[in-house]
């Protein structure tokens, strides 16, 4: 069932109870202080360990004088202007990367290669994902992940992101689907994350995401949305891989951001622009 407690809204502050994290995307420039003090309430209440602020640029000093510190940059993530990504950790623990050796060097190995077009397989063909996939879906987000961020293996959860401007592309062979992404719209800020990136072990190593993002990206570029990123996993060399061959652009680490795969793990930004910025 849908786990409806795992994350909270009260007004633009998200305690996300799945990642012991609390999230502010907007707020008054003029009360952050006070802001910053009700974020630390809401962490000791719902035990979370990481706060998350999305930044105008303007504002970043208030914020790093409090003690934040800035992860990366989402290029246009505001209808066309920068988030500032910043962090706040209640814990040593969630403050500190385990893996940065391995995953620079995945970051070295990625920003070496040249963008390139890939085509698709042949015996594969690819559409739109509607909710009668929802069970195949949520059956393929569990197959290749032990934990997610968001229950993705739930299809009522599925279907509920169908619904709130979701958009999931497919690659099919024999009928079945062998992988899946989507670009999750946020209207109100002119941006979108492609994101719950997934390929069938049986699928894997056939560049199956690359034609995928491509097909994504002329969708938000229809629908007027020109500022992309996605997150990846900074232990997966074929996702950031993927992302550097498809032109999209490194721009920082999320430390022990989320909850996926094998437990807390950082996650690298990546962002493409299909219009330029404002900044």
């Amino acid at each position: 069932m849908l786990d409806v407690s795992a994350m909270i809204s009260t007004g633009d502050l998200v305690i996300d109870h799945r990642n012991k994290r609390v999230k502010v995307h907007v707020y008054d420039p003029e009360a952050i202080t006070d802001l910053h003090g009700k974020m630390i309430e809401c962490a000791q209440q719902s035990e979370a360990t990481k706060l998350i602020v999305y930044a105008k640029r303007k504002d970043v000093p208030a914020w790093l004088s409090l003690g934040y510190r800035q992860e990366g940059v989402i290029d246009g993530f505001f209808q066309g202007e920068n988030a500032y990504m910043l962090a706040s950790f209640l814990t040593e623990e969630r403050a500190t990367s385990m893996h940065h050796l391995a995953e620079e060097e995945i970051l070295q190995l990625s920003l070496s290669k040249r963008p390139e077009t890939k085509t698709l397989p042949v015996g594969y063909s690819l559409r739109e994902a509607t909710e009668e996939d929802a069970e195949e879906l949520a059956s393929l987000y569990k197959t290749v992940f032990a934990t997610y961020p968001t229950p993705m293996d739930d299809p009522e959860y599925v279907r509920k992101t169908m619904r709130e401007s979701t958009y999931y592309i497919v690659a099919e062979h024999d009928g079945r689907i062998a992988c899946a992404a989507s670009a999750e719209v946020t209207e109100r800020f002119g941006s979108a994350e492609l994101t719950d990136c997934a390929t069938h072990p049986d699928h894997a190593g056939k560049g199956l995401l690359q034609p995928i993002f491509t097909a994504l990206e002329e969708k938000m570029n229809g629908q007027g949305i020109y500022y992309l990123y996605t997150l990846t996993r900074a232990q997966s060399a074929g996702m950031n891989i993927t992302a550097a061959k498809h032109g999209y652009a490194y721009r920082g680490r999320l430390i022990n951001n989320c909850t996926i795969f094998s437990g807390y793990e950082d996650m690298n930004i990546w962002v493409k622009s299909l219009r330029p910025t404002l900044e």
